[in-house]
């Protein structure tokens, strides 16, 4: 029961840092270092619940390699902070059986929302954005995208096409009756 409270608190956690990126540009700390608590609760309460055959050695080698490729991204400009540090905590829930299919949806959806930064920037569609939101910094031609979007949609894709998120429903469902 503890994992799948756990990977409610991440979805949680997901949705939040979509909303924070989108309205300014920024993923609190805390909403990365919850993330990390709750993979830490999850996996010791209940490891099988990331599958019989998944290591703990699996989910820290994603976070570490998902850290180390975001840093780049962040030294040469092109990612905040924040962002490098919500999508290591969220490769930790991933781990490599997910990893393809998190960095495949995360670059996928990042190239949409940079396209749509582009068109936003130029085409100036939004009367009165919100002061410091990302579309407000976009139409004054600052170069900006929410990544904390793509990580995210990048997460949900990998821990549902594992399996996890269905098998933490089922031990929902199985409580519940």
């Amino acid at each position: 029961m503890l994992p799948a409270l756990m990977t409610g608190v991440v979805l949680v956690m997901i949705v939040m840092a979509c909303i924070s990126d989108v309205r300014s540009l920024r993923i609190p700390n805390a909403y990365s270092i919850i993330v990390i608590a709750a993979y830490a609760i999850a996996y010791l309460t209940g490891h099988d619940s990331f599958g019989p055959d998944d290591k703990l050695s699996a989910h820290l080698l994603s976070l570490v390699v998902i850290f180390a490729i975001t840093y780049i991204f962040f030294v040469i400009g092109l990612m905040g902070g924040g962002d490098v540090k919500f999508g290591s905590a969220l490769a930790l829930w991933i781990g490599l059986k997910g990893f393809l299919v998190y960095v495949f949806w995360m670059t996928l959806a990042g190239g949409l929302i940079a396209a749509l930064s582009l068109f936003i920037r130029s085409a100036k569609p939004f009367a009165n954005p919100a002061a410091g939101s990302w579309i407000a910094q976009v139409q004054e031609g600052r170069n900006a995208v929410p990544y904390g979007i793509a990580i995210s949609i990048g997460a949900c894709a990998a821990l549902a096409q594992t399996g996890f998120l269905t098998h933490q429903l089922d031990e929902v469902i199985k409580i519940i009756h």
